[in-house]
């Protein structure tokens, strides 16, 4: 009976073990960031196939060290500590005491702020601040529909051209930059001063269509803190040379980002840097971080084989079409998709068609869910405040109206310092 019952509960324990196997199996599966990678596996067993080892893996490329996509994951690990996202909170908390503490301060300065500090710390990272901070200041007070989802969507939009300060922090400019010798200065004048006026611009217009509602919501969260209290989050203060040392690992991080190896050293020196202060450091999302560099590294091996169509498409087009198009593509593609395409023509691209392919994609980030993959990861933190689902329309509608006005300012600029 003892061998019976214990064979029985073995069997049980076995069964939960398959099941949670197939449940984290089936959950990845499910990831937006894998989908080329599971592409690749009949490709490569078809290759393999007809062209034999050697020559698969040279038309493929795979022997190639992707150095860029190994720079996004290590850069999104180490932005994504929490020293990292402490600071930037302490300093959009510092900058909303200083004018006024208020629900309109909050929301505007998140959306502001929040989205341009990705041009240093990446488009995850700062999504990440965002979509928290959002979530505590702003939806917890019950904000209307269409306030919600012109919260999203500016959020999602405001995202995916923030990041334009620099050449190391949006995956699209990062798979350019250094194909087309794109520096962080040329990325401030081309892009990062337009694109940071569009976001001002756009919140701007979103709080003046809304302000009845922002007045109801300021009145809900004074009624809520003479009730509760005021509550900061991240009430423990993090050791400033901690601080300082995270930001040493990003420094670092972007000084060496054409290194391959060196940028795996980084990898394993902060790791144990994490490990060592672990009370401090918070979860680092390590899978995430990689499954977007694996995106990048599998969307490169597919984007090598796609110079046949896309030449065609893009090559003969000028300035305005290639926007509208990049626009057009973008919004049912990941971005950088879209970005790194545009590589393969080169030759055949002179520097304002690349500057509107480019300002085209940043520009159709917001759209979708699947136009820029750091949306995935807002979507994740602020599903709860939406209980029937994100509906895709809504969130299309609401975020096409800053992707119309920053187009015509970026449009604009280019047709007047051409």
């Amino acid at each position: 009976m003892i061998d019976y019952a214990w064979q029985r509960s073995g069997g049980k324990r076995a069964r939960s073990h398959w099941l949670y196997f197939f449940g984290v199996l089936v959950r990845y599966l499910g990831e937006v960031e894998i989908i080329f990678g599971l592409w690749l596996l009949p490709l490569l067993m078809v290759s393999l196939y007809r062209f034999g080892w050697n020559a698969t893996f040279d038309k493929l490329k795979l022997k190639t060290e992707y150095t860029e996509a190994l720079f996004v994951a290590v850069l999104m690990t180490i932005s994504s500590a929490q020293p990292i996202l402490y600071i930037s909170q302490r300093l959009i908390g510092f900058l909303v005491r200083i004018t006024k503490d208020s629900v309109t301060s909050w929301w505007f300065l998140i959306l502001t702020l929040g989205p341009i500090f990705g041009s240093f710390i990446t488009e995850a990272s700062a999504i990440t601040i965002s979509a928290l901070l959002l979530a505590e200041k702003f939806f917890c007070l019950n904000p209307k529909q269409s306030l919600a989802y012109g919260t999203i969507g500016l959020l999602f939009f405001n995202v995916s051209i923030g990041g334009t300060l620099t050449n190391y922090a949006a995956p699209p400019v990062v798979l350019v930059s250094q194909k087309w010798q794109w520096d962080s200065f040329y990325m401030l004048v081309h892009f990062g001063f337009v694109f940071a006026c569009g976001i001002v611009l756009a919140n701007l217009l979103y709080y003046f269509v809304f302000q009845e509602e922002f007045k109801r919501l300021e009145k809900e969260r004074l009624s809520l803190l003479a009730e509760t209290g005021q509550a900061e989050s991240l009430r423990e203060k993090i050791p400033i040379w901690i601080v300082i040392g995270n930001i040493g690992f990003l420094v670092s991080t972007v000084i060496i980002k054409d290194y391959f190896l060196l940028l795996f050293g980084i990898l394993v020196f902060f790791l144990s840097f994490v490990d060592a202060t672990k009370p401090y450091q918070g979860e680092i999302p390590l899978q995430k971080a990689f499954l977007v560099g694996f995106f990048l590294a599998s969307l490169e091996v597919f984007g090598n084989l796609q110079s046949w169509w896309i030449n065609r498409l893009l090559s003969h087009m000028s300035f305005l079409p290639l926007y509208v198009v990049s626009v057009a593509l973008s919004s049912f593609n990941d971005n950088a998709l879209i970005s790194y395409l545009a590589t393969l023509i080169v030759p055949e691209l002179d520097e304002m068609k690349k500057r509107a392919i480019i300002g085209g994609a940043l520009s159709a980030g917001g759209l979708t869910i699947i136009a820029n993959a750091p949306n995935l990861v807002g979507l994740s933190l602020l599903r709860k405040f939406f209980p029937e689902g994100i509906a895709s329309t809504k969130l299309f509608i609401m975020a096409l109206v800053p992707t119309i006005l920053v187009g015509i300012l970026f449009i604009l600029k280019e047709w007047i310092f051409k």
